[in-house]
């Protein structure tokens, strides 16, 4: 029996100990340690976020180059001495600056399909400095958003450092008009034509031709498509939206002048077969004339 008791008691104690390391694990809490450090020091640690857990100690020296006659070491604003050790009991910020420079950072951050100043990254500038920035869309992206410390600001401005700053630039990858499209139209005279529409410039604007041999210029601005084919003796115009990224449609018009306007619906899907997949095909309204009939008819 006593034996029994004493496994028994070895099996509670195991999982007693497993429970309590299970616990400390799940106790465990991370910070993050911004350090920054100016031209004219050296040392450890260098510039940087470091995330370290709670009751970590990180270990810190600085020391001046050549040419500065000051060092200065903040933990959180507050002077401390030039090494040391620090032990880590949630975020805070570690300067070491030499002379003047008290050092400010700008954290710059990217999306795809942004272009401009100043690139992602993590920059310290001494306290006060004017940091000028610039950003656009590269082609193909649309919805560029910029975020000053989480407020939208201008796409271009200045920002004065007089406190650390972070600057977030946003774009929405857009769709691509350029290509090879089989283009359906259906008007309200019954009219129907099955083209092949190709799309040649950027993904903003650019000129679109025909299989019956119209031609025309495309612009692409937000969410809207806008075209238009020309002919001899009539005018298709064209306006819609993307359903996905093969496919386009929206509502269309063609016309010889103001007084003979009909207006239609139209679809594309992005072609990824032969240009001569597509035909033309014609539907007369009933009872109408030849007139009429060739105003639909692209000649």
């Amino acid at each position: 029996m006593k034996r029994k008791i004493t496994l028994i008691s070895a099996v509670v104690l195991l999982a007693a100990v497993f429970s309590f390391h299970a616990c400390k694990e799940a106790e465990i809490v991370m910070f993050n340690v911004t350090v920054l450090v100016s031209d004219g020091v050296s040392g450890i640690p260098d510039t940087g976020t470091y995330t370290l857990a709670r009751g970590e100690e990180l270990q810190y020296s600085y020391t001046l180059n050549e040419g500065h006659s000051k060092l200065k070491v903040l933990f959180d604003g507050t002077e401390i001495a030039a090494s040391g050790a620090l032990i880590v009991t949630s975020d805070f910020t570690l300067q070491a600056y030499a002379d003047d420079q008290f050092q400010r950072a700008l954290t710059v951050t990217l999306t795809e399909g942004v272009i401009g100043t100043p690139a992602a990254g993590t920059y310290n500038y001494p306290e006060g400095t004017l940091v000028n920035y610039s950003y656009a869309l590269e082609d193909g992206y649309f919805s560029l958003a910029v975020f000053l410390d989480d407020e939208l600001a201008p796409s271009s401005g200045t920002i004065s450092l007089a406190e650390s700053h972070t600057l977030n630039v946003t774009a929405v990858a857009g769709k691509k008009v350029p290509g090879t499209w089989l283009l359906t139209e259906i008007y309200q005279d019954e009219a129907t034509f099955n083209v092949t529409a190709t799309f040649s410039g950027t993904s903003t604007a650019g000129t679109v031709t025909d299989s019956d041999g119209g031609s025309g210029t495309y612009t692409f601005s937000g969410a809207t498509v806008k075209f238009n084919l020309v002919f001899p003796s009539v005018t298709y115009e064209y306006e819609g939206t993307f359903d996905d990224s093969d496919t386009m449609s929206g509502s269309c018009k063609r016309y010889q002048t103001a007084e003979t306007v009909v207006t239609g619906v139209w679809q594309a899907t992005r072609n990824s077969g032969s240009a001569s997949a597509a035909r033309r095909q014609t539907a007369v309204v009933p009872g109408a004339g030849k007139a009429n009939a060739g105003q639909g008819e692209r000649t």
